[in-house]
């Protein structure tokens, strides 16, 4: 059974609450990912900001992301899992709560985090496993 810390990017990028909407959307597209995490000032995470909380409460509402700090649009509390939870669970809360972006923490220490996309990118991987123990059931049920 695949586990959260399985699929996990390890060492996402992090930010401070004072940080601006600005330099949070320049490393963004630097680093071409959708997330980041806002600590606070012992490293621990307190939020994520996203581009869509780029889009709606920044650009769409007309604010200036050089004064917008990440602590006034972030997310929170963060929705986070353990590095042990399973995939399926990991899936069931991204339903359940809307969120494209799952941390996994563990005693307050931020190890990584799971995307959309990393959860996407697994299907071709399972499909294969599907096929393979299929052909060797099939094997198992000629002899």
């Amino acid at each position: 059974m695949l586990k959260a810390q399985d699929i996990m990017t390890p060492n996402p990028v992090t930010v401070g609450i004072d940080t601006s909407i600005m330099d949070i959307a320049k490393k963004m597209s630097e680093m071409r990912i959708g997330s980041v995490i806002v600590v606070d000032v012992n490293n621990r995470p307190i939020g994520i900001v996203t581009r869509h909380d780029i889009l709606e409460k920044v650009v769409a509402r007309g604010l200036d992301p050089r004064k917008v700090p990440a602590g006034q649009i972030m997310s929170s509390p963060i929705v986070f899992v353990d590095p042990e939870t399973p995939v399926e669970e990991v899936v069931r809360i991204m339903i359940k709560t809307g969120k494209r972006h799952i941390p996994v923490v563990s005693s307050n220490r931020l190890l990584g985090i799971i995307a959309e996309y990393d959860i996407i990118s697994l299907g071709p991987e399972l499909i294969q496993s599907l096929d393979i123990l299929s052909e060797y059931l099939e094997r198992r049920g000629r002899k």
